[in-house]
């Protein structure tokens, strides 16, 4: 049902199943981290070993964006699925909906978890929003919070960080958490937080999201550099593979 295999290293998941039916089979599973990566991910994630390894052993990897697909299909010759953030994020939110599950909210800013947890109560009402909790360094206030985590056993632990702390954070604590789902968002939450305006689903249909923040911060047109970067490293991917058969 998932295939793993990589690109630059770092693993992708092929599935060739709609994405309700992938939950479906790892909702029996404990603490399933979900990721997804995009360009500017994936070449960050690249030459960080901890990470990487961190993602080897996640449940699934999704692609996040048509080049990583591309690449996919350039390298290993086959189709894969890949998903916008935010589209991955609707499916994943109307998918918890649908089964009436529970979430809780963690991340580093509580000064947004109120208007975020409106957010997710007005458009998705089947979702029952157990709390929220600020991420903290001191260990007894956080061994505290483990404990009444596993007492109201959500469904969904929701991490509101950047991917790279919400893995260093998810693999420093997972033996303290049980729930069924740990999915790491920023940009979706970020939008329901009101400190970005989300892209319309046309924009996102159409892949033209990276030119509609580009349009917001003219100085992400540095991060287009990482493309052709991308594809240079793809190409030696390639040919270094093709040397070894």
């Amino acid at each position: 049902m998932i295939e793993n295999k990589s690109i630059l290293g770092i693993r992708i998941d092929n599935f060739k199943d709609n994405i309700e039916e992938i939950l479906d089979y790892l909702k029996y599973g404990k603490n399933v981290l979900i990721i997804s990566l995009d360009v500017h991910q994936l070449l960050k994630i690249r030459y960080n070993k901890k990470l990487k390894e961190i993602i080897k052993n996640a449940s699934l990897v999704i692609a996040a964006h048509p080049s990583i697909a591309k690449a996919y299909k350039f390298i290993h010759k086959e189709e894969i699925n890949y998903i916008n953030e935010f589209i991955l994020f609707s499916k994943i939110m109307d998918y918890i909906e649908n089964k009436n599950m529970s979430m809780f909210l963690f991340g580093d800013e509580e000064k947004y978890f109120f208007t975020i947890s409106e957010k997710i109560k007005k458009i998705y009402p089947g979702i029952y929003m157990l709390g929220n909790y600020q991420n903290t360094k001191n260990k007894e206030e956080l061994d505290k919070a483990f404990i009444g985590f596993k007492k109201i056993e959500p469904d969904v632990f929701l991490i509101h960080m950047g991917l790279k702390k919400s893995l260093y954070w998810f693999n420093n604590n997972k033996q303290n958490l049980e729930m069924k789902f740990c999915i790491p968002f920023k940009k979706p939450l970020d939008s329901f937080a009101g400190k970005i305006k989300p892209p319309s689903m046309e924009i996102l249909n159409k892949d033209r999201n990276e030119r509609f923040f580009l349009k917001k911060n003219i100085f992400r047109i540095f991060l287009y550099f990482n493309y052709t970067r991308f594809w240079i490293l793809v190409f030696f991917e390639k040919i270094t593979s093709k040397k070894n058969k």
